[in-house]
């Protein structure tokens, strides 16, 4: 190649990759911003309601424990068993502060429970005082004791343990304490609430959107909220895989450290939200839980598959565009070159070549006119043959289709006005009418170039065929570069029947593979095999993910797909196939599906001239 060929060529890719790249980034930066501006509103909403939530309950406590200090200390009853009854008698009533109150407690300064009411629902249940248990060795009782008897102590959220065991279904829970003092400030107790904050974690599930996760993790990166519940509170039974430091061992260093809302690209590229929080609320205090938002996987692969697509195919059309153009200038100025020397040359020779010309100017004037005439004989006929090949498939096509909707039409006539069908029906006679006429002017044409019709069937080698059928399709192919297709078959085998309608449901049957078979990125084989015993047979075979139960026996039907609104299919593939190997090939068509393997195994009759 040229060296101001090759510049013309090399440059405008260059500077369209760049623009490409620079445009992808851009896309990119502006869809990650837009993510981050929902995940931010998305947190600070969540936050705000946890918060509500928690102030409510230390109100509710703060106000019990008023009560309890002023109105039910151990020294204003008679005995011991009349100040646990009243004390009892009192968090039955307090249990009406709030639906989600699951057990109040009275221990005392040594951590003994000296009264307990346990709440399900709309009862309250007293703990009878055998059954009483000493919680001194507690964290929220220590924590709470710790405390200065103005504030209330929260444990950190777990899930509500009884006896050793988790309570199933999980109980989230958050205990919390707040120290009982009389008017002299000395100590009379530790008021202990549990609070059961299942529905706090509903509603916070119920805020993830359609593009968005909102999930909650807590200081040591296990999972509380996930949008994939199977991973929630998995710690608590030893699995520590599933915690956010092994999902995002990159990220999660960043999220520890985190005081303040603040934003994280994870490795992938995907922008993380994160907002720390407490549980006392208390400024710089160490986070005891994360809020976390980030964008669905689903909602990233397709769009980073639609940016990468949008970019490339712009890029194409704009190198397209750009070589054209550059290409046309060289084209010019070299011909403009090419025609100066030649001018000059002419210029000499004209003189010198005038007389000879003249006199030879008439031959040249018949010979080229028999050279015309030649010229268009001969174009005409490779053009009517061209034709008359090329046009045969696309009208077969074009007469399948009208059959089909003229069936369809049947079938739907039902729910369409009378004005409807007329149309319809009118729109089909006149394609049908302009159809075999084409067909008419087609068979004119091969009438020109040829002795004689070629037969329906013909005599052919099932490898060649194969490779024939195999050949429209690599371009298809190299987008699954994961699967291949494998073929099997004696390379002396030979079929007589319709090739052009084999082939065309075998690339049906491949591409129907290809659509639905395998998952994104999934590896996989396609294999072809043909053997010919009382039959032809001809089988298209794959290890992909098997045909639905639910569709497997209304495949051959029109209008059936299971990926009508992610790829557009019309549901006819299958349909066409059946109808060629029946209608056309009169042989049947079998499909046996299981995950891991689909057959579709095509049984074609031998003609009886070639049997035995």
């Amino acid at each position: 190649m040229k060296r101001p060929l090759l510049a013309i060529v090399l440059l405008p890719l260059l500077l369209v990759a760049s623009l490409g790249y620079l445009s992808w980034g851009f896309w990119q930066d502006r869809s990650r911003e837009q993510w981050r501006e929902e995940q931010v509103d998305l947190l600070n909403r969540g936050a705000v309601l946890m918060s509500r939530e928690l102030g409510h309950i230390q109100q509710t406590l703060a106000y019990m424990d008023q009560v309890l200090g002023k109105y039910y200390r151990p020294d204003q009853f008679d005995d011991l068993e009349r100040w646990q009854d009243g004390v009892a008698s009192y968090f039955v009533r307090a249990a009406g502060l709030s639906d989600y109150i699951s057990q109040i407690r009275w221990l005392t300064p040594e951590g003994l429970e000296a009264v307990r009411v346990n709440i399900s629902g709309n009862q309250a249940e007293v703990v009878p005082k055998s059954a009483l248990q000493d919680k001194s060795n507690r964290y929220y009782f220590l924590d709470g004791m710790a405390g200065d008897g103005e504030s209330v102590s929260f444990s950190p959220i777990d899930l509500n343990v009884e006896r050793g065991s988790i309570v199933t279904p999980y109980e989230i829970t958050v205990r919390a304490s707040m120290k009982i003092l009389d008017d002299a400030g000395s100590e009379l107790g530790l008021l202990v609430v549990n609070y059961n904050l299942n529905y706090l974690f509903a509603r916070l599930r119920a805020m993830q959107t359609a593009t968005n996760t909102f999930e909650m993790i807590d200081s040591e990166g296990f999972w509380l909220l996930s949008q994939t519940p199977e991973i929630e509170w998995l710690h608590l039974y030893g699995d520590i895989l599933s915690s956010f430091p092994n999902q995002y061992p990159s990220a999660w260093p960043s999220v520890a450290q985190s005081t303040t809302l603040h934003s994280i690209t994870l490795s992938n590229g995907k922008p993380l939200t994160v907002l720390p929080s407490s549980i006392d609320e208390q400024p710089n205090s160490v986070p005891d839980y994360f809020f976390l938002s980030k964008v669905r996987l689903d909602v990233w692969s397709m769009h980073s598959q639609f940016m990468i697509f949008s970019v490339i195919s712009i890029s194409v059309i704009v190198y397209g565009l750009l070589l054209s153009i550059t290409l046309l200038w060289w084209k010019n100025s070299e011909q403009k070159r090419a025609y100066m020397q030649a001018l000059q040359h002419e210029k000499q020779q004209l003189e010198i070549a005038q007389s000879e010309l003249q006199n030879n100017n008439k031959d040249l004037v018949t010979l080229q006119n028999e050279l015309v005439e030649k010229g268009k004989l001969s174009s005409l006929g490779l053009m009517v043959a061209g034709v008359g090949h090329e046009l045969n498939t696309p009208l077969g096509g074009v007469r399948l289709s009208l059959s089909s909707l003229e069936h369809l039409i049947k079938q739907i006539q039902s729910e369409l006005s009378e004005q409807q069908a007329t149309l319809f029906q009118n729109s089909l006679n006149l394609a049908t009418q302009n159809l075999n006429r084409a067909v008419q002017v087609v068979a004119q044409f091969k009438r020109i170039t040829e002795n004689q019709m070629s037969p329906d069937s013909e005599c052919f080698s099932v490898n060649a065929m194969f490779d024939d059928t195999l050949a429209p399709l690599k371009a298809v192919l190299k987008k699954h570069p994961n699967v291949r297709v494998e073929r099997h078959c004696d390379p002396a085998d030979e079929i007589i029947a319709a090739q052009g309608v084999i082939s065309q449901v075998l690339q049906n049957l491949i591409m129907n593979a290809l659509d639905h078979a395998f998952d994104n990125e999934q590896s996989g084989v396609i294999t072809l095999s043909a053997t010919c015993e009382e039959e032809y047979v001809i089988e298209v075979s794959d290890n992909g993910k098997g045909i639905s139960e639910d569709i497997i026996d209304h495949i051959w039907e029109p209008f059936v797909t299971t990926e009508r609104g992610i790829k557009q299919h019309s549901g006819l593939g299958l349909f066409m196939v059946h109808q060629w190997v029946t209608k056309l090939l009169k042989g049947r068509v079998t499909v046996h599906s299981e995950p891991g393997q689909t057959r579709f195994t095509l049984y074609l009759p031998i003609p009886e001239s070639n049997e035995p």
